[in-house]
């Protein structure tokens, strides 16, 4: 890609775009129109991906600030090539990166091919009663952008629907991204869905566990906090019995919930292949014996109380 570069050091805004078109226009589709200008005023190329990846914005959101400009006349389209009107051949886009005819299609063309399509015409039906209301035509849109450029099948759609929506996810924008990183890991047939679904289920059920089990009621897990008990339940495959023992000992010795107190109990245990509560109390018991005159909670440096106890305060 070529270097952005201006003899101006501007980018030439008009008046009449400023005080006429401005103010009633998306915040999104301004900066967009802004980017573009500058990128025509350049007289440069550069794929819809990156300019997507540059703004923070989704590669539908540029197509339909496009589409909003031309409707006001303030650009035109011919083949790739995108134009100002003061400038020419703006940005010539590559093929690979152009988006397919049906991302830009009407609203009005795509209830057309909607009501040509039963499974289509089900689907819509369907999401409409997912939602509890009637779909938007910018939402019949990305909708069937899904359908048509992410190839995702009308299942997998209502699916997708389906899982934001029971997550009081029920804005477009939420879901457009969920169905793009879908689209990125693979998920494109009923199967990979459900399985994926699953997954997700069962790793929700056990943290909601997890939280009960160590008092966590009036906030959600952090960041850090779900890493530790994924890294203690998917690849250590410790048990929830022996994460509540793991909690009972930091209790113990440091009278308050610390995960990293408990994540150097547990990171041993499976160093020393402890599997089961009877192994664990086994454990604790014979360096309890061992180290008695050392003063430590479990008898080598590894449950030194003291260093643990640094651990938590950091």
């Amino acid at each position: 890609m070529p270097q952005f570069t201006t003899e101006n050091g501007f980018v030439p805004v008009s008046f009449d775009f400023v005080k006429n078109h401005l103010p009633e226009a998306n915040a999104t589709f301004v900066k967009i129109y802004i980017y573009l200008l500058m990128l025509a005023s350049c007289k440069a190329s550069e794929p819809f991906s990156e300019i997507a990846k540059t703004l923070g914005i989704l590669e539908s959101d540029l197509v339909n600030a496009i589409d909003y400009w031309k409707d006001k006349g303030l650009l035109t389209s011919n083949g790739d090539s995108v134009s100002f009107g003061i400038f020419k051949s703006f940005p010539q886009v590559s093929e690979s990166a152009q988006p397919s005819e049906n991302t830009q299609k009407s609203a009005e063309n795509i209830a057309e091919i909607i009501s040509s399509n039963g499974e289509l015409a089900d689907m819509f039906m369907l999401a409409q009663e997912i939602f509890g209301k009637t779909i938007t035509e910018k939402d019949m849109q990305t909708i069937y952008w899904f359908f048509s450029d992410l190839k995702m099948p009308a299942e997998v759609i209502l699916m997708l629907i389906e899982y934001c929506v029971s997550k009081g996810k029920n804005r477009m924008s939420y879901i457009e991204k969920v169905a793009v990183s879908w689209n990125e890991m693979g998920l494109n047939n009923v199967e990979a869905v459900t399985n994926y679904l699953k997954s997700e289920e069962q790793k929700t059920g056990f943290l909601y566990s997890a939280r009960k089990l160590m008092g966590i009621a009036d906030r959600n897990l952090s960041q850090i906090e779900e890493q530790y008990l994924t890294k203690w339940h998917n690849d250590f495959m410790m048990s929830e019995e022996m994460i509540a023992l793991a909690y009972e000992y930091c209790i113990i010795q440091t009278a308050k919930l610390s995960f990293p107190y408990m994540d150097k109990i547990i990171t041993r245990w499976n160093t020393e292949g402890i599997t089961t509560v009877a192994q664990a109390e086994a454990d604790n018991k014979k360096f309890k014996n061992r180290s008695r005159s050392k003063d430590t909670a479990f008898g080598d440096n590894t449950y030194d109380s003291d260093s643990l106890e640094r651990l938590t305060r950091n």
